[in-house]
């Protein structure tokens, strides 16, 4: 027995001694990997001047799309109190209500006809002519698309004219025949039909014509599935669609119905009806750092099933001849159930079966089914197999996408496709003003070159949707001009054209400023993929630097991995992290403060005016919680506890303002669904801090007992981290 507890005595002390030097290998591999951020520069002051009053007492209103042909000639014509028109035979008028929505005029049938509508057969289908004289206003058309963006040019014309408006002639029809919006309905907002309705008018004043609204999971209520969504989402319906979609067609959008049909199905797979349908059960490490299960297993007849069903339930309520079945980012598959095929045949093969197979049926039900072209430009052997009647999408949300090549692979393979650039409002807040016009400018242009059908304009609402609607006017308006005519590019009047027709600022300031609000990122310590590094805190939440610095790491690694079909891309994403600098927390706060300030000057004739100032006060909340965040993980080490304390009670504080005001807007345009899971990065930003206060308010000899046994922690799980 004594032999016994001396060898359970021996053991014991040798665990301790294991663990004494685990303890002190970590502690010292710790210090060695930890990296003391760099100096922040001083706090900038930023001279409110920067945001200029533009479009002051301009001679000539300002117009987007900017017409392909304006001549202004000497003269004017003053304009009646109500429109009375007149239409020959080859061409419909819009009707007294569209026209009286377009001009804000009313319509009468008394007196002469000043405004009067001609089919011109010459002029393409969306094309058209307006002629303003002093006796009137002749307007000739293509078809009745063209007549509809003809009064909606002289709507432009006639709100920023008070009256009395210029003779001219313009001669105008779009680049692009297609110019179609997505909106993200699916990262938990889901907008009201007040909202929706009213996005619709502003997307026909900017002339598009296609609109999607993105569905994965249970943002449309599928009749056949009601018992997953009824009592925890509020979705739409397709009554609602139905509504929306005849709304559309009246302003000459097609809603084309859309469903995510095999990557993106993770709300599916989450249920247990259809847990087993995933291709990776147990879950797949994306990047070895992201927990995904969001694939079906194409190999499951009943994955089929369940699209099908889907896809049966949504059709019924849309007029389109359009599907978007989207069948991007399957990440898993052929890493689990389908391992064995995947080596066999391939994972690019073992995709286009399953496309082939899904656009049988879409075409069954008479529809032309599209889909992004994320897989087959990683797998180009497959292009070839690529059914004749799809239309692909070629997707990128970056300045530095290379939509030229893959443009150039679409049209050599003699596919239709679409070029679809990002709105960049997502994952930042208040957007990246820069990269967004790049992208659109590389993506038109791509486009044109290699006779595109169109471009969509993607707007999606990553990590809890947290930009507000009114974020994502700029981008869609500079969209819509460079679609129209491309030629504009270089002198699109962005800022006056928000100032005047969107904001309807009397100061003239919002358009610089929203502007100006997208580009706090400058201040950052490099370019980020798709988000700003202030948002990205948000997600990493109060983590140790060193854990912080392993998966920035890691995740650079995996980006490669995801765009190593491209040499040139990869180098350049490469370059965007090469050097960093300092994250310069203090002007960031500066900047968007200043900005905040400003906003107070503005002068907005809109009914909603009072709630975009606050929607974009709180976005500015938001960005300086994240930015004081960021400072608190990246500088702790090198504060003292006392700044610490101050840091934490801030990042406290504002956190606790900003999920209060966020709720209230939120409600302000969109249904309640969707709103907690909106919710959870704030409330886990709060929960770290509030535990880290607790540890800064304990004694100097308890800090630092726990402040070891977190290091000895963080370098752990960074050797985890790198070495997975």
């Amino acid at each position: 027995m004594e032999i016994f507890l001396m060898v359970i005595k021996y053991v014991a002390a040798g665990i301790v001694l294991l663990a004494i030097i685990a303890a002190v290998i970590l502690t010292i591999s710790y210090n060695s990997m930890y990296k003391a951020p760099p100096t922040v520069p001083e706090e900038k002051t930023f001279d409110p001047g920067n945001i200029e009053r533009t479009g002051q007492k301009a001679e000539f209103p300002v117009l987007v799309p900017v017409p392909r042909e304006l001549d202004i000639l000497p003269g004017s014509f003053r304009l009646p109190e109500a429109v009375n028109y007149a239409s020959d035979t080859g061409i419909n008028g819009p009707g007294a209500d569209m026209i009286k929505q377009l001009t804000g005029l009313p319509v009468t049938d008394k007196g002469t006809s000043w405004l009067r509508f001609t089919e011109e057969s010459r002029l393409p289908g969306q094309g058209y002519r307006i002629n303003i004289t002093t006796a009137g206003i002749d307007i000739e058309a293509g078809g009745d698309a063209g007549l509809f963006y003809a009064l909606v040019t002289l709507g432009q014309i006639i709100e920023q004219c008070e009256g009395t408006i210029p003779t001219l002639k313009i001669t105008d029809w779009p680049d692009m025949d297609t110019r179609g919006v997505m909106l993200d309905i699916s990262r938990d907002k889901v907008p009201s039909m007040e909202t929706l309705f009213g996005i619709v008018d502003f997307l026909a004043r900017m002339k598009y014509n296609h609109l999607q609204l993105y569905v994965e999971g249970f943002s449309f209520a599928y009749e056949s599935f009601r018992e997953l969504w009824e009592k925890t989402e509020t979705p739409i319906t397709g009554e609602e669609m139905q509504l929306l979609d005849r709304y559309c067609a009246e302003r000459f959008i097609d809603l084309v119905p859309n469903q995510n049909s095999l990557g993106h199905m993770s709300a599916w797979l989450a249920t247990d009806r259809f847990r087993d349908l995933a291709e990776c059960p147990g879950g797949y490490k994306l990047m070895g750092l992201i927990d995904m299960n969001s694939t079906l297993d194409v190999s499951d007849k009943r994955s089929m099933e369940l699209v099908r069903q889907m896809t049966e339930d949504m059709l019924p309520w849309f007029s389109s001849g359009y599907f978007n079945a989207n069948l991007d980012e399957p990440f898993e598959l052929g890493k689990c159930k389908n391992r064995k095929p995947a080596k066999e045949k391939g994972v690019g093969q073992l995709y286009i079966d399953y496309v082939k197979e899904l656009e049988s049926f879409i075409r069954s039900k008479g529809k032309r089914m599209m889909m992004w072209g994320d897989i087959t430009t990683r797998h180009p052997e497959i292009i070839s197999q690529v059914p004749a009647d799809v239309v692909m999408i070629e997707w990128g949300y970056e300045s530095i996408h290379p939509f030229e090549t893959n443009c150039r692979r679409y049209h050599e393979a003699g596919l239709d496709y679409m070029v679809a650039p990002g709105t960049s409002s997502w994952t930042s807040i208040t957007g990246r003003t820069d990269n967004m016009m790049e992208n659109i400018r590389n993506a038109v242009a791509g486009g044109l070159k290699y006779n595109a059908k169109g471009m969509l304009l993607t707007d999606w609402g990553d990590m809890g949707h947290w930009q507000y609607w009114p974020v994502s006017y700029a981008p869609l308006v500079y969209g819509a001009g460079l679609s129209w005519n491309y030629s504009s590019k270089d002198d699109l009047p962005l800022a006056d054209f928000l100032n005047r027709s969107v904001f309807a600022d009397r100061s003239d300031i919002m358009g610089s400023l929203v502007l100006n609000m997208g580009r706090y990122n400058q201040f950052e310590e490099y370019e980020m993929l798709n988000m700003t590094t202030t948002m990205l805190t948000f997600i990493l939440g109060l983590t140790d630097k060193v854990i912080v610095d392993a998966i920035a790491g890691k995740m650079q690694d995996g980006l490669f991995d995801l765009i190593g079909y491209d040499d040139e891309l990869t180098a350049n994403v490469r370059r965007r992290f090469d050097n960093p600098g300092p994250y310069d927390y203090r002007s960031i706060v500066s900047y968007t403060g200043m900005l905040r300030r400003r906003l107070a000057e503005t002068e907005m004739d809109r009914a909603d005016a009072q709630l975009i100032k606050d929607e974009y006060s709180n976005a500015v909340n938001m960005i300086h919680l994240g930015a004081h965040a960021r400072q608190y993980m990246m500088y702790r080490r090198e504060n003292s506890a006392e700044e610490n304390i101050r840091l934490l009670e801030k990042i406290i504080s504002l956190s606790v303002a900003v999920e209060e005001e966020h709720i209230r807007l939120w409600l302000a345009r969109n249904r309640e669904g969707g709103l907690e899971r909106s919710l959870l990065l704030i409330r886990q930003l709060r929960k770290h801090a509030e535990r880290d206060l607790k540890i800064m308010q304990r004694s100097s000899l308890e800090r630092s007992v726990i402040m070891t046994g977190e290091k000895i922690a963080a370098a752990a799980a960074a050797i985890y981290i790198k070495t997975r």
